[in-house]
């Protein structure tokens, strides 16, 4: 039996407006997030989620909540540490132009291209965050990954086969767990906000159903024929 993981990436935030590093700074949405929640909280209206967890960043929480006030019988928020965005360390808040400069004047122009061309990408992208990081806090990829796996391992066991549970985090540590299972379907920019990736477990089998997933009929498709409304056909 299987317990349905339905992954989203939290709404806009003015650091994402400006294109810098967020990680575990507590940002909250924008107006466009919070509109952008809320509409994919009345997309997945016809999927009833037996369980709801996010990470315990503001901008995770209120991109949660955001869905759930969509759904009469919504389950109450669960938060979890586990599941809060990769941790920059000293360069949490720099813009993405600033650490491609850093990256450049350091290792030169050919070792920021590889970051961007040679595969897998998201591993050389975190090492590369860390990397850069002179104060020796960011994660490692081993880090991050064992944090996200531990996180989404909890979830599972405490849910019944056959559940739907929603799972609201961020974009470098759901990217985490994509490139553990299915590196090749993991974009190169990783993923949108308020994208919806579906991932499947059963019993020790983790099978990605879908990524990145933005347009109302892929989405509602993840959950059958009877979830795919007319006007979303």
């Amino acid at each position: 039996m299987t317990v349905h993981l339905y992954l989203v990436r939290h709404g806009e935030t003015e650091m994402n407006r400006a294109q810098k590093l967020q990680g575990v700074t507590d940002a909250k949405l924008t107006a466009k997030g919070e509109e952008a929640a809320a509409a994919l909280g009345d997309l997945l209206k016809p999927i009833h989620f037996d369980a709801a967890y996010s990470s315990d960043r503001r901008r995770a929480i209120e991109t949660a909540k955001a869905i759930l006030a969509e759904h009469a019988d919504a389950p109450a928020l669960q938060e979890k540490a586990g599941l809060r965005e990769y941790y920059f360390g000293g360069n949490e808040g720099m813009s993405n132009m600033k650490l491609m400069r850093k990256t450049t004047k350091r290792f030169g122009v050919r070792a920021f291209a590889k970051m961007w061309l040679d595969a897998p990408q998201f591993r050389t992208l975190v090492r590369n965050f860390h990397a850069m990081d002179d104060t020796g806090q960011a994660e490692t990829l081993d880090e991050l990954i064992a944090r996200v796996r531990q996180a989404f391992a909890e979830i599972v066991a405490a849910n019944q086969p056959e559940s739907n549970v929603l799972i609201v985090a961020h974009g470098v540590s759901l990217s985490a767990l994509i490139y553990e299972l299915a590196p090749d379907q993991l974009p190169v920019t990783l993923l949108k906000n308020t994208s919806v990736t579906r991932v499947d477990v059963t019993g020790d089998q983790w099978v990605v159903r879908g990524v990145n997933l933005t347009a109302p009929k892929q989405i509602l498709a993840l959950a059958g024929p009877a979830a795919l409304p007319a006007d979303h056909a």
